[in-house]
């Protein structure tokens, strides 16, 4: 499918409005899941893999998976509401073998050929990003992810034995009560580990 397509059908998706703050649902655009996946055909070809979406809040980064050629693709998110979003996202877009589960990251069992996220960045919880690589490196043995762009991060990656990749700044929409901003641009990195399959 050609870029067009992809952002014309990925433009069509239903955004999760009323976000909780706890859980940093920002919502994730259209050219970010694009340039994510685009990388990662470029470094490993998503065609026929199976993919694992975790946080996938409307489900985008794992539909662009399905639409650059994954076989399967599971999308894991712990509020109802996502995943009702992200269901709903899948049939408007009429495409087979991706499934939105309710389910939290560590209980997660399946294995896949990559895994993709977008995770929250530690500006409303307390997430820990070193749990989280060592779960999605237990989950499939190519691992991509989006994460602000700092030195903490840059040192989380070296001593997990991660790559990284600046991808430039993203635009954050106002999604919160408490944002004083319309948008806010963040510089990002996409942190991963692969292996040729």
């Amino acid at each position: 499918m050609k870029k067009i397509e992809i952002y014309k059908n990925l433009s069509k998706l239903e955004k999760i409005n009323n976000n909780i703050a706890k859980l940093e649902q920002y919502s994730t655009n259209v050219e970010l899941a694009y340039e994510l996946n685009s990388f990662i055909d470029s470094e490993i070809t998503i065609k026929d893999k199976r993919v694992t979406d975790i946080g996938c809040g409307n489900g985008i980064l794992g539909i662009t998976a399905k639409l650059f050629g994954a076989k399967l693709v599971d999308m894991y998110d712990i509020d109802e509401k996502a995943i009702d979003i992200a269901r709903n996202n899948i049939l408007k877009e009429g495409i087979s073998n991706v499934n939105a589960i309710k389910l939290d990251l560590f209980d997660i069992k399946d294995t896949y050929d990559i895994a993709i996220s977008n995770p929250p960045f530690g500006f409303q919880s307390n997430f820990n990003i070193e749990a989280f690589i060592k779960k999605l490196k237990n989950l499939a043995d190519n691992v991509f992810f989006i994460y602000k762009d700092n030195k903490n991060i840059a040192k989380i990656a070296e001593k997990n034995n991660l790559q990284l990749r600046y991808l430039g700044n993203i635009k954050l929409e106002k999604t919160m009560n408490f944002h004083k901003k319309n948008n806010y641009i963040l510089p990002t990195v996409v942190i991963y580990s692969k292996k040729q399959i």
